[in-house]
């Protein structure tokens, strides 16, 4: 299980210690993102300089030695150094400059770092020097617990990732190294408590979490890493109890495809879940979980937080699964539809859901379907995060979160809304064959188009590897234009009025009874890498009444 991390830990050790030097943290990337709301230049120094000080704690961890402190020392050091904690991204801006009060402004990163220094002084204050742990204990109370207790913060309503990761992390700062039962360790933990409870609303008793996958893991990690730190603290499990949050513990299993690749809706991005917390939940909640192997690589995470890593490498433990996976569930609060077959090499899922979601995507009524090795249809997840991909006014110009980037129709020469629209009657039910999707979508397109009425059903026939697509329309008008549209990020063509998406050892056809056009669209990924995708759009023009059918099959190549 852990052979393979301690080499790579070992490595990274070795490369530190040789060449003395903490990464720098660019005063151009401040600059930078007042200019032009670029981040990953910034970013990049920054996560460098939180892998130097993770690596080299987690080394000590293994071994104690002397140049090994010498150089968390330094690093730490460097940390307490810096402008602000916090992300520049998230710094408040006044007349394009950071505010005076940023260098003790609390975003996810900040709370991380303070998360992580905390936990270092507590696993190794007799190693530490009097004059950095000192040190450490000043800064965090300055930059997180003064402003945390004095301030009242936005995060701690957020139903979200962020009201787990920064109350979480705040939590276990306190926990480590505050007084037990204090007061100022109580009055941190009493709003901790509420950032916790603020997290658990933003799920519905399915335990679906509606940021995707991705942000299921990194949400629930800190919540159950402050939940499991607050249980050893104080024998109290008392956030460790209840359905809901055994409900959210089982979720990436029936969304999950391969060991990096799951369901792609909302701002998803490929990435390992964290084994540590993988096997925490099958322990402690007794619930099924995605395999795991081994400990996840170093580089798992590009960010290198600290919680994460040390709990990988504490609680992670073997768990084989029977690759047959056959799954038929439905997220009833997110109104999400999975089928997976592993006797079938089968994927489907579909979603109906709002368009104000967290982290929200211009796709109501999408699906994806394909094969665990290729999504033929499916979604292109998160894009690069920059200043305008989290500002409403420009957030659906960009290809992945607009609805041109999904597999939704366009209407009457409109797209589907983003806001407070949302899907009605959306079901997924369990057929002799394999499932059916249904949702209805008139009231996610503007009201002056006409559109009364649209049925979406999707039909999944399991052993015959194929689905079919209905789309009922009701218009007050007769002659309303619908492009039928879907995206790829597969090799396609088009023969007749068939479309031929080739994968690496099959291929999907899609049968229209309509001209068909392909797009070549480029998109940025999650990591700034620039993408290729392609839009196959068919036209029709209908009655007031009438109905849209496609059928698409995967078939040997």
């Amino acid at each position: 299980m852990k052979k393979y991390f301690l080499k790579q830990l070992s490595e990274a050790k070795k490369e530190y210690l040789t060449n003395k030097v903490v990464p720098e943290l660019p005063v151009s990337g401040y600059r930078e993102f007042l200019m032009t709301g670029e981040r990953l230049v910034f970013e990049k120094a920054y996560f460098a300089r939180r892998k130097h000080a993770t690596v080299l704690a987690l080394s000590l961890l293994q071994k104690k030695e002397a140049e090994v402190v010498e150089g968390l020392e330094q690093v730490l050091w460097e940390i307490c150094n810096e402008y602000s904690w916090s992300l520049p991204a998230h710094l408040p801006i006044e007349a394009n400059h950071f505010r005076v009060d940023s260098p003790t402004w609390i975003d996810l990163f900040a709370a991380e770092t303070g998360q992580m220094l905390a936990e270092i002084v507590k696993l190794f204050e007799k190693e530490l020097s009097e004059l950095l742990t000192f040190r450490i204990r000043s800064e965090i109370d300055r930059r997180l617990f003064v402003p945390f207790v004095t301030n009242t913060w936005p995060f701690e309503s957020f139903e979200n990732n962020w009201s787990a990761v920064v109350g979480g992390s705040i939590g276990m700062a306190a926990l480590d190294i505050q007084e037990k039962g204090g007061k100022s360790q109580a009055e941190i933990l009493r709003k901790v408590d509420r950032c916790m409870a603020s997290y658990l609303r933003s799920f519905g008793m399915d335990g679906a979490c509606e940021e995707g996958v991705s942000y299921w893991a990194y949400g629930f990690s800190y919540y159950i890493y402050f939940a499991e730190k607050y249980q050893q603290v104080y024998d109290d499990d008392r956030y460790l109890l209840g359905d809901k949050v055994k409900k959210i513990a089982a979720f990436p299993n029936d969304v999950m495809l391969a060991e990096t690749e799951a369901i792609p809706f909302s701002d998803y991005h490929p990435a390992d879940l964290p084994s540590g917390l993988l096997s925490f939940c099958q322990e402690r909640f007794h619930v099924a979980i995605p395999e795991v192997v081994r400990i996840n690589d170093l580089d798992f995470d590009h960010c290198y937080r600290f919680a994460p890593l040390l709990r990988n490498l504490l609680w992670s433990k073997r768990h084989i699964v029977n690759d047959q996976k056959e799954v038929l569930h439905y997220f009833e609060d997110v109104a999400w539809g999975v089928l997976q077959s592993s006797k079938e090499n089968l994927v489907f899922a579909a979603k109906g859901g709002r368009n104000d979601e967290s982290h929200n995507h211009i796709d109501i009524g999408h699906f994806v379907f394909g094969t665990r090795e290729d999504l033929f249809l499916t979604a292109l997840g998160a894009g690069e995060y920059t200043k305008d991909y989290f500002d409403e006014k420009t957030r659906y110009l960009f290809l992945v979160n607009s609805a041109l980037g999904h597999s939704i129709p366009i209407v009457a020469n409109s797209y589907q809304l983003p806001g407070a629209v949302a899907a009605e009657h959306t079901s997924f039910q369990s057929t002799r064959t394999g499932g059916v999707f249904k949702t209805e979508l008139a009231s996610t397109y503007p009201s002056q188009i006409g559109l009364r009425q649209m049925d979406r059903t999707i039909e999944v026939d399991r052993s015959k590897r194929q689905l079919v697509l209905s789309d009922a329309f009701t218009f007050e008008k007769e002659n309303q234009l619908v492009i039928e549209n879907f995206i790829t990020t597969n090799p396609v063509e088009v023969i007749g009025k068939t479309v031929c998406i080739t994968g690496e050892k099959e291929k999907c056809e899609m049968y229209f009874s309509k001209p068909v056009q392909l797009i070549k669209e480029s998109y940025y990924d999650h990591y700034g890498q620039k993408n290729e995708a392609t839009l196959i759009q068919a036209t029709y023009q209908l009655l007031k009444e009438e109905t849209i059918q496609i059928e698409i099959a995967i078939k040997s190549k």
